[in-house]
C-alpha cells in the first residue's frame, strides 16, 4: 500500500509544481494549439527565461541550432551513404565526426545568419508568477516555417559551396608551379591568408592551406639574380629567376657601388640594364655594384665587380 502511495505522489510532482506558477500576462487570450507539438514544414521552438527579451535571445538560438541540425544530418547521412558503397564495415565513427565538422561549416551559411524571430509564422509568450518563491519568468513559443524544400535548396548551396572551395584549393596548388612574376606570389599570399578562414580548425583543408601558404612562401627563397652577356660599355645585365624559370617584378632594384655613381638603369621584361660611370674608381681596388631586392622577408642580393 505504501508503495502505491509514493508512486501517487511522485506522479503528483510535475502537477503540483507547475500549479505553482500563475500566468500573469499573454501575448493573447487563448495559448495556440500549435504549442507543444508538431507540424509538418514548420518548427515548433519553446525557451523560457527570467525576461521576454532573455527567453526570445534563447529561443532563437535553439531555433538555429535545430535548423543548423537538421542541415548537418541531411548532409551525413548522404555523406555516410556514399562512403558505405566504398567501405565495408561499421561508420559510427566516421557518422560522429563528420556531423561535428558539417555541423560547424553549416553554421556559417547566410541563411543562418538570416534566421530572425521576426520571420516567425507565429508566436505565443506568457508571464508566469510563482507565488511561493515570489519571482516571475517568461515561456516564448515559435512556428517557424521550414519546409522539406528549403532544407534540400541549403543542402544543395552548401555542397555548392563546398565544392567551390575545393575547386579553389585544387587551383591554388596548380598555381604553384606556374608563377611567372614576384607579384603573383605577393598576391597568393594574401589571398591565402583570407581564404584560410573559411575553415574550422577541424577541417582538414585548413592545415592544407596553411601548407600552401608555406610553399608559396619558399618561393621567395628560390629566386635569385643571374648575369647576362651585355655588349654596352660601362653597364651589366642580369635577370631575376625563379628556380631556372624567368620571373618577372614591379619592384625596383636598389643599387649601392663602393666607387661608381651616376648609376641608372632599364628593365626590359625580366632583365635588368645597369648603367654606370666608373670614372672615380680606382683599377687595382675590388670595384663593384651591389643590387638588392626584397621579397617578402627574403633579401636577395648579388655583387657585379666591375
Amino acid at each position: 500500500m505504501r508503495h502505491y502511495i509514493y508512486i501517487i505522489i511522485f506522479s503528483l510532482c510535475p502537477i503540483l509544481l507547475s500549479a505553482q506558477w500563475k500566468a500573469v500576462e499573454k501575448s493573447r487570450k487563448e495559448q495556440p494549439v500549435w504549442v507543444g507539438g508538431a507540424e509538418r514544414n514548420y518548427l515548433i521552438v519553446s525557451a523560457e527565461a527570467p525576461t521576454l527579451e532573455l527567453a526570445k535571445e534563447k529561443l532563437l538560438l535553439s531555433l538555429k541550432e535545430q535548423i543548423v541540425s537538421s542541415i548537418a544530418t541531411h548532409i551525413t547521412s548522404q555523406t555516410t551513404q556514399q562512403r558505405q558503397e566504398l567501405v565495408s564495415g561499421t561508420n559510427r565513427d566516421y557518422s560522429e565526426n563528420t556531423t561535428s565538422v558539417i555541423t560547424s561549416k553549416v553554421s556559417h551559411i547566410p541563411f543562418v545568419s538570416e534566421i530572425s524571430l521576426s520571420k516567425a509564422y507565429d508566436f505565443y509568450w506568457v508571464k508566469l508568477y510563482n507565488k511561493k518563491t515570489k519571482e516571475y519568468k517568461y515561456e516564448y513559443h515559435v512556428k517557424y516555417r521550414f519546409t522539406d524544400f528549403e532544407l534540400a535548396d541549403l543542402v544543395n548551396q552548401f555542397n555548392e559551396r563546398e565544392k567551390l572551395l575545393n575547386d579553389r584549393l585544387v587551383e591554388y596548388s596548380d598555381r604553384l608551379e606556374q608563377i611567372t612574376s614576384v607579384e603573383d606570389i605577393d598576391r597568393t599570399l594574401n589571398e591565402l591568408k583570407a581564404f584560410l578562414y573559411e575553415f574550422d580548425i577541424d577541417d582538414p583543408r585548413r592545415s592544407q592551406t596553411e601548407q600552401l601558404s608555406n610553399n608559396y612562401r619558399q618561393l621567395y627563397n628560390y629566386i635569385r639574380i643571374q648575369q647576362e652577356e651585355s655588349s654596352e660599355d660601362k653597364s651589366f645585365r642580369f635577370g631575376l629567376y625563379l628556380k631556372d624559370n624567368p620571373i618577372y617584378s614591379t619592384q625596383k632594384p636598389q643599387l649601392r657601388a663602393n666607387c661608381a655613381n651616376r648609376l641608372s638603369y632599364d628593365i626590359d621584361g625580366n632583365y635588368y640594364s645597369v648603367k654606370y660611370d666608373d670614372s672615380g674608381c680606382y683599377l687595382d681596388d675590388e670595384n663593384f655594384i651591389e643590387v638588392r631586392f626584397r621579397f617578402g622577408n627574403k633579401i636577395v642580393s648579388q655583387k657585379f665587380y666591375l
